[in-house]
C-alpha cells in the first residue's frame, strides 16, 4: 500500500483529507502535520511514498516546501491541495502528480490516487528496461485478453462463462481505479432488471475469483463502499503502460526513440480483439488512434535522422494494424522513392490500390495517384 503524509495548517482540512483517504482504502496515512517545520523534521524517518500538501501555509508556500521535501527524501510524489487555481503553473515546477481544489470531492481524490499509483507502478520502467519488483502476473489486453506468468508464458485460465472473462477485461481496463458496482452492471448487463443484474454480478465475480485462484494468479479483487478494485502491486499490464507513456510523452527524439519503439511493440492487435464488448469499442478506437499517431511521429523522427530502413519497418508494422490508413501508405511510397526502390514502389502502390478497391470500393485519391506517377517518372 502507498504510504503518505498530509501537510495542512488547517486542522479540519487535515482531518477531512485523512478520512477521505481512509475511505478510499489505497493510501496509508503515516503522518499528518500542520507546520512545515514539523513535516521537515519527521520526513526522513517516516520515508513516505507521497505527500498531500496544502499550497498556502504561514511562512512558506507549498512549492518551496515541496522542493525541500524532495531534497530530503528523493523519490517522493507530490499532490497539491489548495483553495485557489492560481498556483497550478507553480505546481509543475516539482512535477506534481495532481493539483486538487478545495473543497475536495471523492471523484477528484479518486483521480489523484489512481494517477499516483500508476506513476509509482510504472516509474523507471522505460528508462531502465526492467522493474525493481518482478511482477507475478502480466495482463495483456492488446490482441485479446491473456494473462502471463513471470516467464512470459500464458496462464491457462478456465473462464466459467464468457461473462467471467468480460468482467476480468472490464476491471483490467479500469486498472487502479475504484469501480462502482453500478458501472459494471450497466456495462455488462444493460438489458437486465436491477435485481437480475446484481445477481449476475455477484455470481460472475465469484466465478472470476475462483478462476484466478485455480490458475494460481495472485490478483486480489477488493469490495468496499459499493466499489470494486483490483490489487495490482505485483501485476503489470500492456494497456496501462501504453496509456501512461502516451499521456506523458508528446515528442519523439533521440533520447526516447527506443522507448517509443518498445511502447509501440506493446500494441500486438486491437484492444480485446477476440471479443466484441460494446463498452470497449470507443476505447479500442482511441488506442488504435494513439498507436497510429505515435507510429507516424516515430517514422518522422527516423526520416529526419536519415534512418530510412527503420522508418520503412515502422510504417510496415503500422499498416499491419491499420491497413486502410492512407497517409501511412503515402509515407511508405515516399520512403521507397527516397531509397530509389522502384520495384517496391510499384508493388506497394498496386497492393494499396487493390486493398482500397476490395475493402471500400474506392480508388486511391487523385493526389496519391499524381504523387505516385511523379515518383515513378523520376526513378
Amino acid at each position: 500500500m502507498t504510504r503518505a503524509v498530509i501537510i495542512d495548517d488547517e486542522k479540519p482540512a487535515l482531518e477531512l483529507l485523512a478520512n477521505m483517504l481512509l475511505r478510499d482504502g489505497r493510501i496509508e496515512v503515516i503522518g499528518a502535520f500542520r507546520t512545515p517545520s514539523d513535516a521537515l523534521r519527521e520526513i526522513r524517518s517516516l520515508k513516505p511514498d507521497a505527500v498531500f500538501l496544502d499550497m498556502e501555509m504561514p511562512g512558506m508556500n507549498g512549492v518551496e516546501l515541496a522542493l525541500m521535501l524532495l531534497e530530503a527524501c528523493g523519490e517522493l510524489d507530490i499532490i497539491f491541495v489548495t483553495a485557489h487555481t492560481s498556483y497550478a503553473v507553480e505546481a509543475y515546477k516539482v512535477e506534481a502528480v495532481d493539483y486538487l481544489l478545495k473543497p475536495l470531492i471523492p471523484e477528484q481524490l479518486d483521480r489523484a490516487v489512481t494517477r499516483l499509483q500508476k506513476k509509482r507502478m510504472l516509474r523507471g520502467a522505460y528508462e531502465a528496461g526492467v522493474r525493481s519488483i518482478q511482477p507475478e502476473t502480466r495482463i495483456i489486453g492488446f490482441g485479446g485478453l491473456r494473462l502471463l506468468n513471470t516467464s512470459g508464458e500464458e496462464e491457462e485460465v478456465k473462464w466459467r462463462t464468457s461473462k467471467t472473462k468480460e468482467l476480468m477485461s472490464f476491471l483490467f481496463l479500469k486498472g487502479l481505479s475504484n469501480v462502482y458496482k453500478g458501472q459494471i452492471v450497466q456495462a455488462l448487463w444493460p438489458d437486465c432488471s436491477d435485481e437480475q443484474a446484481q445477481s449476475n454480478l455477484h455470481t460472475t465475480m465469484y466465478q472470476l475469483k475462483k478462476a484466478l485462484k485455480a490458475a494460481e494468479i495472485h490478483i486480489v479483487i477488493h469490495f468496499k463502499s459499493g466499489k470494486y478494485r483490483m490489487e495490482l502491486e505485483r501485476t503489470t499490464g500492456d494497456v496501462w503502460e501504453f496509456e501512461t507513456f502516451i499521456s506523458s510523452n508528446k515528442t519523439v527524439d533521440a533520447a526516447n526513440a527506443m522507448n517509443v519503439e518498445r511502447v509501440l511493440e506493446l500494441y500486438s492487435g486491437d484492444l480485446f480483439a477476440d471479443s466484441d464488448y460494446l463498452w470497449s469499442i470507443s476505447k479500442r478506437e482511441e488506442m488504435l488512434s494513439h498507436y497510429i499517431k505515435l507510429s507516424k511521429r516515430l517514422c518522422g523522427f527516423y526520416m529526419r535522422e536519415g534512418r530510412t530502413e527503420e522508418a520503412i519497418q515502422r510504417i510496415g508494422k503500422l499498416l499491419q494494424h491499420a491497413p486502410l490508413e492512407e497517409e501511412a501508405h503515402e509515407l511508405l511510397l515516399g520512403l521507397y522513392f527516397r531509397e530509389k526502390d522502384r520495384i517496391s514502389l510499384i508493388r506497394h502502390y498496386h497492393a494499396m490500390k487493390e486493398l482500397l478497391n476490395h475493402e471500400l470500393g474506392l480508388e486511391p485519391r487523385e493526389s496519391v495517384r499524381q504523387l505516385y506517377n511523379d515518383m515513378l517518372y523520376q526513378l
